[in-house]
C-alpha cells in the first residue's frame, strides 16, 4: 500500500502538495473531507492519502478519525529552524570586527586539526589573514588550544599520538606535560592565548563554543600583531570573544532544545 502508478508523476506530486496544504488551515482531516476540497472521488484522495502516510509525511491522529502531519514533516520543519554553525556565529565575528579592527576567526575541528569555518578580515593595513578552510595544529594557535583543552583526556592522546606536537616557532609547545599545563590555566580562565607560537611576533585571544551537551564544537578568536595584543587591546578581545562565545553557545543550546522537543512531540 501507498505506491501509486501514474502516467503523470508531476501531476501527483502537485496533488500531493496540495493535500499538505490543506492541514495549514485543518490540524486534522477526514479522507472525505480531503476529497472534497480537492474536486476528486474519495477513492482517489485515498491513494494520494495513502502514498503521503507510506513517507510519513502524513499519519493517523491519535485523538480520532483522520489524518494529521506526520513526523518528517515535523522534522524537516525542526531541520529548518535549526540555523548552521556558520551562520549562526558570523553576526558576532563581524561586530567585534567592528569594533576592534581585527581579523576574527570561528575555528572548528576536523581529522586531528583545527580548521577555519568562517572569517570577517581586519581592517588594519597590518593584521593577521587567514583562509576559509585554512587547517593548522590544535596546539600551535590560540582557537586550536580553546578546542583542545576541552576535548576529553583520552581523545588529546590520541590527537597528540596522530599528528605530534611539531614546533613552528620557538614559543611553540612541544611537550606534553607543558600542553596539560596550559590546558589547566585555559579551562581555568576560560579563554585561551597564544604567544607567536605559529607565527612570530603574533598573539592569539580565543574562546570555546560548546554544544546543548557540552561538548566543544568551535571557537571563536583574534590573531593580532603582538604589538595590538596587549594591555587594553587585549582586555577588550577578552571581553568581546567571551560574551559572544557565551551568546552563541546559548543560540545553539536553544536550537537544540527546541528540536528534542519537537522529536518528543512526535513519538507523542
Amino acid at each position: 500500500m501507498g505506491h501509486m502508478k501514474s502516467s503523470n508523476p508531476l501531476g501527483t506530486l502537485e496533488k500531493c502538495v496540495q493535500i499538505l496544504t490543506l492541514f495549514a488551515d485543518s490540524p486534522v482531516l477526514q479522507v472525505s473531507e480531503i476529497a472534497e476540497k480537492m474536486g476528486q472521488p474519495r477513492s482517489t484522495a485515498y491513494r494520494y492519502v495513502a502514498a503521503l502516510r507510506a513517507h510519513l509525511l502524513i499519519e493517523e491522529a491519535s485523538d480520532g478519525p483522520g489524518y494529521r502531519l506526520g513526523p518528517k514533516i515535523l522534522e524537516l520543519a525542526a531541520t529548518m529552524s535549526r540555523r548552521p554553525l556558520r551562520e549562526v556565529a558570523k553576526p558576532y565575528l563581524e561586530r567585534i570586527g567592528r569594533e576592534t579592527g581585527e581579523t576574527i576567526i570561528l575555528c572548528g575541528f576536523r581529522d586531528h586539526v583545527g580548521i577555519c569555518l568562517e572569517k570577517v578580515e581586519g581592517h588594519h593595513a597590518l593584521r593577521v589573514s587567514y583562509e576559509l578552510g585554512d587547517t593548522y595544529p590544535l596546539h600551535a594557535s590560540a582557537t586550536g588550544k580553546a578546542i583542545i583543552a576541552y576535548l576529553e583526556p583520552k581523545e588529546r592522546r590520541q590527537i597528540i599520538e596522530a599528528v605530534g606536537l611539531d614546533a613552528f616557532t620557538d614559543a611553540t609547545i612541544t611537550d606534553p606535560d607543558a600542553l596539560e599545563q596550559e590546558i589547566d590555566k585555559i579551562r581555568e580562565n576560560g579563554y585561551s592565548e597564544s604567544h607567536g607560537e605559529a607565527i612570530e611576533g603574533t598573539r592569539g585571544i580565543a574562546v570555546p563554543i560548546f554544544s546543548f551537551s557540552g561538548r566543544i564544537v568551535a571557537s571563536i578568536g583574534a590573531a593580532v600583531p603582538q604589538h595590538r595584543g596587549e594591555g587594553e587591546d587585549r582586555s577588550l578581545l577578552i571581553h568581546l570573544l567571551t560574551e559572544a562565545a557565551e551568546q552563541i553557545t546559548r543560540k545553539l543550546t536553544t536550537q537544540e532544545i527546541r528540536s528534542t522537543q519537537t522529536k518528543a512531540f512526535q513519538r507523542s
